[in-house]
């Protein structure tokens, strides 16, 4: 490169051709936006051009720039920043080179790269006796609530999750034309928003009411839901409203059902958030028979590896598998 100009207007170039590329792979401009953050925060730190960060850039960066920031946003920008250079690496390392005497290189590797610590930390969920008096005080406690339909909004929210699994995000995304009481035996939640893997988009899918779902349902529309507003005729009508119109934040969500938990949880478990949540309703339906794929269904998961790790089995499930697995064993030597 001839001048400073020239080389910050082709590095320009080759950012512009990666938020294209992610673009045209189908990934959300959200998630383009961050990419792009991650990347132009790394070279902004490194005070050199793309071309000349070597691997040290990316060991300074991570070990100083991110200190004291959380595991899961360490490893998410060292993943954009790798997938920014696997697209020169890819697409341009060639006319790179042509033009900066530079072979391009990520400046993260097998060495330097975040260990994935936090996608597979064991998340134990209480017991199913646990939750059942966790919700039984809860419940018994609303009438003292100040903001007593609030409070029953956020109760209704969490027994569904514990119920059927859902994301919070899901739950607040709900209307009312979502529920369809009349769909087979149990009734059926359409999730319109379903959490979409790899920046594919809402996936949608069907949920069963199982468990209580169908009557706690009938409950809040019923009894709780009209105090919101009389809105039950307008399209799309959220199934959770906030008070101030339209559906109610999974954020302020998540911040009730941690008091509530620090309120009315007993047990060892102490700290309750949706996803803790999800994990014990797998983990419940499993203990009860349903198969791994029925749950995965159900979550709303793509892989049947992510499925696996929401399920915790318990010591006596262990052991009852273990003697039957003995008793299949020996009945095939005996010859039983």
């Amino acid at each position: 490169m001839d001048t400073p100009a020239a080389a910050a207007d082709y590095q320009q170039d080759l950012l512009a051709e990666y938020v294209l590329a992610r673009s045209a792979h189908g990934v959300t401009d959200a998630t383009v936006r961050g990419d792009l953050a991650a990347v132009e925060e790394f070279l902004t730190w490194a005070g050199c051009w793309a071309w000349e960060v070597t691997s040290r850039h990316g060991d300074r960066f991570l070990a100083e720039a991110q200190r004291g920031k959380a595991v899961k946003t360490r490893q998410v920008k060292a993943a954009r920043i790798a997938g920014f250079y696997r697209f020169l690496e890819i697409r341009y390392q060639g006319e790179i080179h042509a033009l900066t005497r530079h072979v391009v290189a990520s400046p993260i590797d097998a060495v330097n790269r975040p260990t994935n610590g936090g996608e597979f930390a064991v998340r134990l969920p209480p017991s199913v006796g646990e939750l059942v008096g966790f919700f039984a005080r809860w419940r018994d406690g609303l009438d003292e609530a100040r903001k007593w339909r609030t409070a029953a909004r956020n109760y209704a929210m969490a027994r569904l999750i514990g119920e059927v699994g859902l994301r919070a995000a899901e739950l607040c995304g709900l209307c009312l034309d979502d529920l369809h009481f009349d769909h087979g035996t149990l009734g059926k939640i359409h999730v319109r928003l379903g959490k979409g893997a790899r920046g594919s988009g809402p996936r949608e899918r069907l949920v069963p009411m199982l468990g209580d779902a169908r009557p706690l349902l009938v409950w809040w529309v019923g009894e709780v839901r009209g105090g919101f507003g009389d809105d039950f005729d307008r399209p799309r009508a959220p199934l959770f409203p906030s008070e101030r119109g339209g559906p109610a934040d999974d954020d302020a969500f998540r911040q009730a059902l941690a008091a509530a938990a620090a309120q009315h949880l007993r047990g060892s478990v102490r700290i309750l958030s949706p996803h803790v949540l999800r994990h014990a309703c797998a983990s419940r339906l499993y203990g009860e028979g349903l198969g791994l794929a029925a749950v995965q269904q159900l979550l709303g998961h793509r892989w049947l590896t992510t499925t696996m790790r929401y399920v915790h089995v318990s010591a006596e499930t262990l052991e009852a598998e273990y003697a039957a697995a003995a008793a299949r064993a020996g009945a095939r030597f005996t010859g039983r």
